[in-house]
């Protein structure tokens, strides 16, 4: 095994932070083009649901009725999770493996101690990890300006919800999978079918703004469908490019990752907009082979500058959303009419 399996988890995260702002919990066969979660378990409020649901009551019940509430309880029990690991060459509980615990569950450091599972994917995996920014946020007296109390906890590390790129990249991340022997020798799927409209608006959805009223889960507007649609399908191609940028041989995980960018590519291509310079930067980033998305293991360095030049594409499309707002009508005949899984109600 590489490094990680060498170190405690005490060490690797004080290593990491010696290194670099953010903790990055490096696994086998990372190098420096994978796409890893960074986060300072020692930063995690443990408390979460009981300081969420202060204000945010109806979402925290969307939580504890979703998937990434329940994965704690039940996925390390799998057959499948333990005979990923076995064909891993490992042995042990996923919750307390350092290549399952990135993607599945959260992390908490007490005191600056080893990191401990203590949740699945929690709130702050999503909005990120809330010990610099919990007290601002539920600042309602000190701080009565709803904007400028908002704008302030994301100096200090809040995702709003209001910024896509930034609140989904956490999305494709994980569901990319962009691990080399975690698919070709743990064979764990390649992948997820991940589309950002379709989850969501599905089993995750808590848009129960704006406060004190939360009386219905609301389903975005057109207009925002829209906007996810184009944010996640350059999110997709940006993310899966840093997958194919860690691929070393021949095998399941680079023919997964092909398809997966080829089947983008197709997608940004057949979007049907006109006038947004953003995309069509966007699709001219893509290493291309006859049309076709360049499919070529140890080719880092051509993939991670082609996933950059997507990541500046998609923050300035972001950026002049608004600009845009009568040239992405022509999306809503790609926008997906069936979620994944049902929204709580």
């Amino acid at each position: 095994m590489k490094i990680s399996m060498q170190l405690t988890r005490k060490t690797q995260w004080g290593l990491a932070l010696a290194i670099a702002a953010a903790v990055s919990l490096w696994t086998p066969n990372a190098s420096a083009a994978e796409p890893i979660l960074s986060y300072d378990p020692a930063k995690i409020v443990a408390n979460e649901a009981e300081n969420c649901s202060q204000c945010h009551a109806r979402s925290v019940q969307a939580w504890t009725q979703s998937t990434h509430k329940v994965t704690y309880d039940e996925l390390h029990q799998r057959e499948e999770a333990k005979t990923i690991l076995t064909d891993l060459g490992m042995s042990g509980s996923i919750r307390r493996n350092d290549e399952c615990v990135q993607c599945h569950y959260t992390q908490h450091a007490e005191g600056g101690g080893e990191p401990k599972t203590i949740m699945g994917i929690s709130c702050q995996r999503c909005h990120g990890a809330a010990v610099d920014w919990l007290a601002i946020h539920q600042d309602v007296k000190g701080r009565p300006d709803r904007a400028a109390r908002l704008a302030e906890a994301a100096q200090h590390g809040m995702r709003l919800t209001d910024k896509i790129y930034e609140l989904a990249t956490s999305c494709y991340r994980c569901h990319t999978v962009p691990r080399e022997d975690l698919v070709n020798k743990g064979h764990h799927k390649a992948g997820s079918d991940f589309e950002l409209v379709a989850w969501s608006q599905g089993e995750i959805r808590h848009n129960f703004l704006p406060l004190p009223d939360e009386a219905q889960n609301k389903e975005a507007p057109a207009e925002e469908r829209r906007l996810l649609y184009v944010i996640g399908k350059l999110l997709d191609m940006e993310y899966t490019l840093r997958g194919l940028a860690v691929a070393t041989a021949e095998g399941d995980f680079l023919t997964a990752m092909g398809e997966r960018a080829n089947r983008v590519l197709g997608d940004l291509k057949g979007m049907g907009v006109s006038g947004v310079a953003e995309i069509d930067a966007a699709v001219k980033a893509v290493p291309s082979d006859g049309g076709a998305v360049k499919v070529a293991a140890g080719n880092e360095a051509e993939y991670l500058a082609a996933a950059d030049a997507i990541s500046t594409s998609a923050k300035a499309f972001e950026a002049k959303k608004d600009s845009y707002a009568s040239n992405l009508a022509a999306v809503d005949s790609k926008l997906p009419t069936e979620y994944k899984g049902k929204a709580f109600e």
